[in-house]
């Protein structure tokens, strides 16, 4: 009797605790699945937040140039009385608008073969201090209608540069822990030695111009066909520089340059 008593404990005790593993089982496999949500859940908050800090960026960005492009029209139609007429400025600015792009389109190009990380990085202080200004039209001192004679000295500068660059820092700049410590060493190369070089000045709101983020570059890079929602001023400036390329190509100089750098380059 004592007998099966204890056979009956040991067999109730067995069924208990295969009854617990199969719970602590279930409820491991919950917990792992909940985790797996979390890491879901988390991983689209960090997404839509990243949208919203460029989507603030743009918006800030372009809303200061717009109160600025208004504050300065007022302040000429105070002074003339009266707007010129449209559309003989508007045909002109766009060849204006082209040879510049057109320019820098072209300087990139040789200077960053191989270096797209570096024409990347220079986009981003280049897009807010020269392209969306060229787009704005309303900053005369902005325009090449020609290729500048310093631009051949400038392209062997960069690539110079490019080089040093290449020497101090390990990866890409488009790492983004590379990114963080270069950009500032690629903006302060543009707003102190290059752009001073092609103007023949320096302009002080470069000091508080702003470069676009890594995210805001890639953004531009990766997902092309977004730009006119996302980049819709330099979409508009390169398709200026596309609709008007072969008309403006031989009068700027930008096929003489273009030729005679690339016959240097090979």
């Amino acid at each position: 009797m004592a007998s099966d008593n204890l056979i009956y404990a040991t067999n109730s005790t067995r069924t208990v605790v295969s009854s617990l593993k199969k719970k602590l089982s279930n409820l491991r496999i919950s917990v792992e699945n909940l985790g797996s949500e979390l890491e879901k859940m988390e991983a689209k908050l960090e997404n839509v937040v990243t949208q919203s800090d460029i989507y603030k960026s743009r918006i800030e960005r372009e809303m200061g140039r717009e109160v600025r492009r208004l504050e300065r029209e007022l302040a000429l139609l105070r002074k003339n009385g009266a707007k010129p007429e449209v559309s003989e400025v508007a045909s002109d600015q766009d060849l204006k608008v082209a040879r510049t792009i057109g320019f820098f389109d072209t300087l990139l190009r040789h200077m960053c073969q191989n270096a797209d990380d570096f024409r990347l990085a220079s986009e981003s202080f280049l897009f807010p201090a020269v392209y969306e200004r060229v787009m704005a039209g309303d900053e005369e001192a902005y325009f090449l209608d020609e290729v500048p004679a310093s631009a051949a000295f400038l392209l062997e500068r960069g690539k110079g540069y490019i080089e040093w660059l290449r020497s101090e820092f390990d990866t890409h700049l488009t790492d983004p822990e590379t990114w963080n410590q270069a950009i500032e060493f690629v903006v302060d190369w543009w707003r102190n030695d290059a752009l001073p070089l092609l103007y023949g000045s320096r302009d002080e709101q470069w000091d508080i111009d702003i470069a676009l983020t890594l995210t805001e570059m890639l953004l531009w890079r990766e997902e092309v066909a977004n730009r006119p929602l996302n980049f819709p001023r330099i979409f508009d400036a390169y398709e200026v520089f596309r609709k008007h390329k072969d008309e403006v190509y031989e009068s700027s100089g930008l096929r003489k340059f273009d030729v005679q750098m690339f016959t240097y380059s090979e």
